[in-house]
């Protein structure tokens, strides 16, 4: 066999194992199946779901709760906080913050209706995920494709008192590839059946105090919570951490001064907020935010229970009195207001408005004089007995100055007309003023 020949014969040999080779790896190909991107979140290969959407658009929509595919490549990752199973192909994307909003959930008699409101930018559809309250992973139990599409009910939610915490994020496809945004705030219901019921709302039941923060101090709000309540867990925020931070408790730390909103967010998504006022203690105008912050409270609503409660809470009691609710409380508005300030070394604590007048000389703070201009943080105190100055009968009622413009005296005082914090506007030098004190306040 000469060169050519051979060279032929190897030739030959090599296309024939190439075409070989080709054949069999277009057989695998064929015969693997593929997974869609869609089935993206995954936990358990056993899993199944079953479930319906409906929408509020006349588009055409279909929503999906496919068994759980068998991925390999499946891990757990973390997104906004929450850990999620997904897929190697789900990528994720800051920039992509196209998010639906208003996400409820209401439990039906044996399901759970999860309700959204779709982004104004164009979305390939939602994931819903789901877990118990016991869990910390979630998996996704429906695709809802179509950005139309608002509503998705969880049949699966049929277990008598058994809590349900459902989140939302929205998708696209980015080639082969699917890009998701951060999960919701996750929202919660139990069904219709159980004994127990949704946690809608709370209340603050000592606003007296929660309302007011020290820089460098904290206050925890107390909660009413219906007892009722299935899983009373509520997430806490503040509209301003840099005047304000609080805990996962709700204890509300002081930062700097200014006024932030803390933030009460309920399983079923319900919201309540009240404002913290946070001031420098020692400082006028921390009795004057005080002042404001409780304007409105009354032995009518209630309110004014905190405000004695403050009172009450530094041992031991001014003449050994533990004040009622019933009592006149002017005067320990003031000095609720210097306990909550620090300001009990410059006014001192009494609920008898002669007894704080002998205190304020002790201090060398009193100014026996109704005409002088006051200024904003003066304590002042009024006499009915007599209506013209200069005034030196017995001391009837005391509040604080708020401001003062040219000849016109703006104050706050506690127990006013029917018994509530209100304010009184009055003239320089009238003749029911009794006198001041001035505190000296830090700078």
């Amino acid at each position: 066999m000469n060169n050519r020949t051979l060279s032929e014969s190897n030739s030959t040999i090599i296309r024939t194992a190439v075409r070989m080779m080709l054949t069999l790896m277009l057989t695998i190909a064929m015969v693997a199946p593929m997974a869609s991107p869609a089935d993206a979140f995954a936990k358990n290969s056993n899993s199944s779901a079953t479930a319906t959407a409906s929408s509020s658009s006349a588009k055409s929509s279909t929503a999906t709760a496919a068994a759980t595919p068998k991925y390999t490549t499946s891990q757990s990752q973390t997104v906004g906080g929450y850990n999620l199973y997904i897929d190697r192909r789900v990528i994720k994307e800051k920039r992509y913050s196209v998010r639906p909003t208003g996400f409820k959930a209401e439990g039906k008699w044996s399901s759970i209706e999860l309700t959204w409101t779709a982004p104004s930018t164009q979305v390939r559809g939602y994931y819903i995920l789901k877990k118990d309250l016991t869990g910390d992973t979630w998996r996704r139990i429906a695709t809802v494709m179509g950005d139309s599409q608002t509503k998705y009910t969880d049949t699966t939610a049929d277990q008598k008192d058994t809590f349900y915490q459902y989140t939302i994020v929205s998708y696209k496809k980015v080639g082969n590839k699917i890009m998701i945004s951060k999960p919701l705030d996750w929202v919660g219901a139990v069904t219709s059946r159980s004994s127990k019921k949704n946690l809608e709302s709370v209340e603050v039941t000592n606003p007296a105090n929660a309302s007011i923060v020290m820089v460098g101090s904290c206050a925890k709000p107390e909660l009413k919570i219906d007892e009722k309540a299935y899983s009373p867990e509520i997430r806490w925020s503040s509209s301003n951490t840099k005047v304000a931070t609080v805990d996962e408790t709700g204890l509300v730390t002081g930062v700097s001064a200014g006024t932030a909103d803390i933030r009460m967010k309920t399983h079923t998504g319900a919201v309540t907020t009240f404002p913290v006022k946070v001031s420098r203690p020692g400082t006028a105008q921390a009795m004057i935010d005080t002042f404001n912050a409780w304007m409105g409270y009354s032995r009518i609503n209630g309110k004014q229970h905190g405000i004695i409660d403050i009172y009450n809470s530094v041992l031991p009691w001014p003449a050994g009195y533990k004040m009622k609710y019933s009592d006149a409380w002017c005067d320990a508005t003031v000095s609720a207001a210097a306990i909550k300030t620090g300001c009990v070394n410059l006014i001192g604590r009494e609920c008898s408005v002669p007894r704080h007048i002998k205190i304020f000389q002790a201090l060398g703070i009193w100014q026996e004089d109704g005409t002088i201009t006051p200024r904003p943080g003066d304590i002042i105190v009024y006499s009915w007995g007599r209506f013209r100055q200069p005034n030196n009968a017995s001391a009837s009622h005391i509040g604080i100055v708020v401001k003062v413009e040219g000849r016109q005296i703006t104050c706050i005082e506690g127990n006013r007309g029917i018994g509530i914090v209100a304010t009184r506007e009055i003239p320089v030098g009238w003749g029911c003023i009794r006198g001041y004190a001035q505190p000296k306040y830090a700078k």
